[in-house]
């Protein structure tokens, strides 16, 4: 079986400076991959890179076998889940889910609207389908994000620092949902620093350190038994907190 996403040799410059130097990650069916490492560590540009929402200098990247040349060939393919929500305030919730499945995917908007619902049951929202995002709690606006994502029956699901902004509650609620999701077996890449949430459900870990993915492997190998002298350094500053 391919990989969903592969990535080889990749690297991204800003204004000179080699954010991603040389990356290879592949990402298999099923697979829940994690990506940790410090703030400047090249983990969101890796990220944006795989999504087609940031282009790269040299490389190669490829969704299931076929070699993206294009960003546009990967939308709808791969859902992105940002920190941020990035929800549409003058939509109800269902029409933040809805509205994209009719005007991208050209579907039925009755079909779309019970798309919609079914997707918030998943995420147990049901009863916030009339609301609109201001009126929500930021867990919320995070769970509607990712039913909106998986409404395009994406790939993969890719996720960005998705509880950066929350506190502890509310990023337990939205962890909560991407767990019951690896449990189903959708195919997953999260950027984040909640080590203690990954390690219950991430097949596998990579740690970035400038630009590059020092070490790989499941979360007893990367995050209980380290071997790396930088991957150490890490798992302590998030022991105290300093990340």
């Amino acid at each position: 079986m391919e990989p969903v996403i592969e990535v080889r040799n990749v690297k991204k410059s800003f204004e000179g400076k080699e954010v991603l130097d040389g990356v290879n990650l592949t990402v298999e069916k099923g697979d829940a991959v994690a990506i940790i490492g410090s703030s400047g560590s090249g983990k969101s540009t890796l990220i944006r890179c795989i999504a087609g929402l940031e282009d790269i200098q040299s490389g190669q990247l490829f969704l299931k076998g076929k070699e993206i040349r294009d960003k546009n060939e990967t939308v709808g393919k791969i859902g992105m889940v940002f920190q941020s929500f990035n929800l549409f305030p003058h939509y109800s919730v269902e029409d933040n889910i809805a509205r994209p499945l009719i005007t991208v995917k050209k579907m039925n908007p009755e079909d779309a609207r019970k798309k919609a619902r079914n997707l918030l049951e998943k995420v147990r929202l049901s009863e916030e389908a009339s609301q609109y995002p201001s009126t929500l709690s930021g867990g919320q606006k995070q769970r509607v994000a990712i039913a909106r994502a998986l409404a395009m029956d994406p790939e993969i699901l890719a996720f960005d620092e998705p509880t950066s902004s929350l506190d502890p509650e509310l990023a337990h609620e939205v962890f909560s949902t991407i767990n019951e999701l690896a449990a189903e077996g959708q195919t997953m890449l999260i950027v984040t620093h909640q080590l203690n949430a990954i390690s219950h459900f991430a097949t596998r870990v990579a740690f970035l350190n400038d630009g590059k993915i020092e070490v790989e492997g499941n979360c007893d190998e990367v995050l209980r038994r380290p071997d790396n002298g930088n991957l150490k350094s890490f798992l302590k500053m998030v022991e105290f907190g300093a990340i």
